[in-house]
């Protein structure tokens, strides 16, 4: 105080102060409880050695300086108060907290303290004396208890983790006075700390949510965390560890850290952090209250964790018990699969699950089914199933689970078209886990799928757990299939056992119809051979006697037109039902049709002496038909009416048009037909019992080709009877003629060739006859060889202008025939022509390569044919 320079200060050297001033310096240094005085308007100051301590490092510049100028930190806040103190009232606090700067940087202090006005020589106030006792460890001391009582009290009663680190952190952070707090989890095999709770002031951001890779903030830090050690950081930009990486701390907005590490035997598992946006000093026994906070909280953590796994693990045992009796109680493989779903999407914890199966139906063919839970089913429908991209490919499968933190992130994700990522409108997804459902036999029978929109949400436990639901999964499918199978076995046999019985039936039948009809067909073939034969002897004992001969003659000619009737409707029912028969359609007056039938069957009508009525409702009905086969269906019916009605029966014949169709009906009072036999009728060779003189005649056939006929006329034909001799009712039913009806069209004629030389090569030898006869009507000179050795030779002596070749032939086949052709100077030009049966696209594309110039399938369409001739002709 004696070596200052007081004349550099506005009070000047010591031997000029009032004496009022000395005795405040006196006493002010004699004092032992910490004391300064500040003199005069600049509030020059003085003090004592009790007050160096709070001073700290400002003692080297304090002495003799001017108080605001000193404490500028805190002048906002005891300015006023010195004001006040000049005014003559003195002012003390206690415990009154400042937030001073004595080392370099910000730290919060207490203290007990007054200002007291100090009067000059004049009675004017002349300064402001200050005695301070600091009480900031005592009042910390007293905090730091009500602290720690207060977090004790919030970890107890907090349930939950989230929730204990959310408490935690905030009185921490409340208490510490920083800009955040939290706790974060470090993956240490990634090397990423993430957050998922924290605390802020409003100074900093929040981070939670948020995940770094941990060597952002610098390794050397991330090794003493390892260690076990806290790190202390007070200002990032001097910290030799720190600074290289500043970026990293300046991303979070940190000046300033305590970080405190957790760990689970000797891996870090998480940190308890402190932030500050400035600069700030981390005293020792501050620090050791962070240690034992994160401890506590660490703890709190471990047994609300610990908590959770066992509720948790109950609820899933449970949930799994629960599954388990379902599963084994249900045999109904579309119910099965949504108990399935829906109680691995609650093991899981997923928002979102699905099932998709891969199934087989009655025939073998594979398809997919697809259960969901917590999602609609209309969220899936226009995405379809899963593809064969990396990400589901290996559960289809059967590899093993694939579990991401995060799907949109997985390197594997987002690299096939259509979509190239999660397609517009899908369900948000994060985390993914997927596994194979995969049967006793090794057969993968479907895939697991489950998905959250928030990241990281399953774990190795949850893939545990849907690896044995997975594997409950396959053995209830298993039991299910196998019920449906024998359930469909038992079915089938049932089938079986009634279309054997069915086939039984029909077989019985058909072998009564086979004798009944071979019976028919002996008595109907020897009917005329009688009077053959005996007209035969007639003519041999009277062959003189013209009127005999004329009587035998008619005789013979009746009987061969009976024979030939009956051969003529043979061959039409084996050309009907081989689809040989090919109509001559035009339009056509259905009454000119019946007119027509109802000549062809007046005789026999006359001979029973029927009454024959026609009722035509309509001036004028046209079909698109065969007129032939037409008066056929009609005659026949008709026939069937005069054969089955007895002697003077009527038979009525309707024509009536209803809406686009024409009903014909043939309606008699005759014998009817049994209810037994009605649904047969139209079957080839059926008729009701006859008498054993057979007077009715005929072979079962007329009905058969009725019913075949009318169906080429797209039409259809029903019978009715009420029983025997209640009579029978036929009708028709054909599509009316529109008036746009087209014409038949004309086969246009074949084109007229002129004279070529063609060489036909079949091993055929009725096929080469034939198509040589055509092409001989046709004007053409025909040579016909059936193996290529000859035909070569004949090709090279006379060389013709066409070939036409078969390529089954027995020494070359046709290729190689039209090869060796080609290379003959003499058949260059030549037309080749393939008539082959193997009409396939690989066929036509040989024959190309081999030098054919057409192709041709047998049988050979004669028109074509005839206009590639004539092309050649006329060339």
């Amino acid at each position: 105080m004696r070596s200052f320079d007081w004349s550099a200060t506005s009070i000047g050297p010591a031997k000029i102060w009032p004496q009022s001033l000395k005795t405040a310096v006196r006493i002010l240094l004699d004092c032992r409880l910490p004391m300064y005085l500040a003199w005069g308007p600049d509030y020059i100051q003085f003090y004592n050695d009790a007050y160096l301590p709070i001073l700290g490092d400002k003692h080297e510049v304090a002495l003799g300086n001017s108080a605001p100028i000193i404490w500028s930190e805190i002048w906002p806040t005891i300015g006023p108060m010195w004001e006040k103190a000049r005014q003559g009232q003195p002012i003390g606090f206690d415990n009154f907290r400042l937030t001073i700067n004595r080392y370099g940087y910000p730290e919060d202090c207490y203290f007990n303290f007054s200002y007291s006005p100090v009067p000059d020589d004049s009675g004017a106030v002349g300064g402001i004396l200050a005695t301070f006792a600091e009480t900031t460890e005592k009042f910390l001391a007293e905090k730091r208890q009500a602290f720690q009582l207060q977090l004790a009290d919030a970890l107890r009663d907090q349930r939950g983790a989230a929730r204990v680190v959310e408490a935690a952190s905030r009185l921490a952070g409340e208490y510490f006075s920083v800009d955040r707090t939290g706790f974060a989890e470090i993956d240490s095999q990634q090397n990423i700390i993430s957050v998922e709770r924290d605390w802020t002031n409003g100074r900093l951001f929040s981070l939670a949510g948020d995940s770094w890779p941990l060597d952002i903030f610098g390794p050397a830090l991330t090794d003493e965390l390892a260690q076990g050690k806290t790190v202390i950081i007070e200002d990032v930009s001097p910290d030799q560890r720190a600074i290289p990486y500043a970026q990293g701390y300046a991303s979070i907005g940190v000046r300033s850290t305590a970080a405190v590490p957790i760990l689970e035997e000797t891996t870090l598992t998480g940190l308890f952090y402190l932030h500050s946006g400035l600069p700030r000093r981390w005293p020792k026994e501050e620090v050791t209250l962070i240690e034992e906070v994160a401890r506590r909280i660490a703890n709190a953590i471990r047994r609300e964790r610990g908590e959770e796994a066992l509720q948790d693990e109950t609820r899933i045992l449970e949930l799994l018990n629960q599954t388990g009796q379902y599963l084994n109680s249900t045999l109904d493989i579309d119910s099965l699969l949504q108990s399935i779903t829906d109680a691995a999407t609650e093991l899981t914890g997923a928002q979102f699950g699905s099932f998709f199966y891969n199934g087989r139906n009655a025939n073998g063919d594979a398809y997919m089914l697809y259960t969901l839970s917590g999602a609609p089913r209309e969220a899936f429908e226009k995405f379809g199933h899963p593809r064969a991209t990396p990400i589901f490919s290996p559960t289809f499968h059967g590899h093993p689970p694939i579990r991401s933190d995060d799907i949109t992130k997985d390197p594997c994700y987002g690299k096939m078209a259509p979509h190239y990522g999660m397609p517009k409108g899908h369900l948000p997804v994060k985390s993914y886990l997927a596994t194979s459902v995969i049967s006793k036999s090794g057969e993968v029978i479907g895939g697991l799928f489950f998905g959250h929109p928030e990241p990281g949400k399953f774990t190795e436990r949850t893939e545990r757990i849907i690896k044995g639901i997975a594997a409950q999964a396959a053995v209830a499918i298993d039991n299910a299939r196998l019920y449906e199978k024998s359930q469909m076995a038992a079915e089938e046999r049932e089938v079986l056992l009634a279309n054997e019985r069915s086939a039984r039936a029909d077989a019985e039948r058909l072998i009564r119809s086979k004798d009944e009809f071979l019976a028919m067909l002996a008595h109907e073939l020897r009917n005329p051979l009688a009077p053959v034969s005996s007209a035969a002897e007639i003519l041999k004992m009277a062959a003189h006697d013209e009127q005999r001969v004329r009587m035998a003659s008619e005789i013979i000619s009746r009987q061969v037109g009976h024979l030939s009737h009956l051969i003529n409707d043979l061959m039409d029912v084996s050309r009907v039902t081989r689809g040989l028969v090919q109509l001559d359609k035009e339009c056509l007056d259905i009454k000119a049709i019946a007119t027509t039938s109802i000549e062809q069957v007046r005789s026999l009508v006359e001979a029973r002496q029927h009454t024959l009525i026609t009722r035509i409702d309509a001036d004028r009905a046209s079909v698109f038909g065969d007129r032939t086969r037409l008066v056929q269906v009609i005659a026949n019916l008709l026939n069937n009416a005069a054969k089955y009605t007895p002697t003077g029966g009527t038979i009525t014949l309707t024509i009536t048009v209803r809406d686009e169709q024409i009903l014909i009906s043939v309606i008699d009072n005759g014998a009817g037909i049994d209810g037994a036999l009605l649904p047969h009728v139209f079957e080839l060779f059926t008729q009701a019992s006859r008498s054993l003189d057979r007077t009715l005649g005929g072979l079962g056939i007329g009905l058969a080709l009725v019913k075949a006929i009318v169906a080429l006329h797209d039409g259809s034909v029903t019978a009715h009877s009420d029983g025997p001799g209640c009579g029978s009712i036929f009708t028709v039913i054909l599509p009316k003629a529109g008036d746009g009806m087209a014409q038949p069209i004309e086969k246009p004629a074949l084109p007229a060739t002129g004279s070529l030389h063609i060489m036909v090569v079949d091993d055929n030898v009725d096929a080469a006859n034939s198509i040589g006869a055509l092409l001989t009507a046709l004007g053409h000179k025909v040579t016909i060889k059936t193996d290529a050795t000859t035909a070569l030779a004949e090709a090279k002596s006379h060389p013709p202008d066409a070939f036409i070749l078969d390529i089954g032939l027995p020494d070359l086949d046709g290729y190689q025939l039209a090869r060796e052709l080609r290379g003959m100077a003499a058949c260059k030009s030549a037309l080749l022509i393939a008539l082959t049966g193997y009409g396939q696209p690989q066929d036509r594309a040989l024959a190309e390569t081999a030098g054919f110039d057409h192709h041709f399938v047998k049988p050979a369409n004669t028109q074509r044919l005839a206009e590639v001739l004539s092309s050649v002709h006329a060339r």
